[in-house]
């Protein structure tokens, strides 16, 4: 068995993104575990098996916390590290998992450019990074889920922005009665 430790797993792929004094030839195990085209099979496997279950136990599995630092708090939990890892490896065999959890929302600041971005709705991000593969899931939010589930979806959808989420948010534009999401998706779909 294949043993993570997920703090340092995705610290690890953050860094790799923001260190540009390494030269590029230099890699380790963990780069090419983290860089999600050239990632090996065997850990995608593995991983693909396990963050669905993490991911569903759902953010009340987070222990409690003293941490102050906003972000060290997060990633302190298991269950924020495997979401955030499933959308950053785009692992689509988590969005089904991800969709439950699609409305919460981690305590944070409220400012529109981060709601817009999905920042602290580590889920939605999540569904979003993942792409085409999570358009489906988020569809049936969508159809099914709450007003707010709904908005979540729609939001998400835009981001992805593919033809097939497109599609989608064409299809739903007939039925969409909250004029805020009417003009988010036209506009989406311009």
């Amino acid at each position: 068995m294949l043993a993570i430790s997920w703090p340092r797993l995705i610290h690890r792929h953050r860094s790799l993104s923001k260190d540009f004094s390494r030269p590029k030839t230099q890699t380790t195990p963990e780069d090419n575990c983290c860089n999600s085209e050239s990632s090996d099979p065997d850990v995608r496997r593995y991983l693909a098996a396990q963050l669905p279950p993490m991911i569903d136990l759902g953010p009340k599995s987070c222990p409690p916390s003293q941490i102050e630092d906003l972000f060290d708090r997060l990633h302190s939990c298991p269950w924020d590290n495997a979401v955030e890892l499933a959308g950053s490896l785009k692992i689509s065999e988590t969005a089904s998992s991800l969709a439950r959890w699609i409305n919460w929302r981690n305590n944070g600041p409220l400012s529109t450019s981060m709601e817009a971005q999905l920042i602290f709705y580590p889920a939605a991000k999540a569904l979003a990074e993942i792409g085409d593969p999570s358009v489906p899931v988020v569809q049936r939010v969508l159809n099914s889920g709450s007003s707010e589930e709904h908005a979540r979806a729609v939001r998400v959808l835009c981001i992805i922005h593919s033809p097939k989420a497109k599609a989608v948010l064409q299809d739903d534009l007939p039925h969409e009665t909250d004029p805020d999401q009417q003009t988010m998706i036209k506009n989406c779909l311009r």
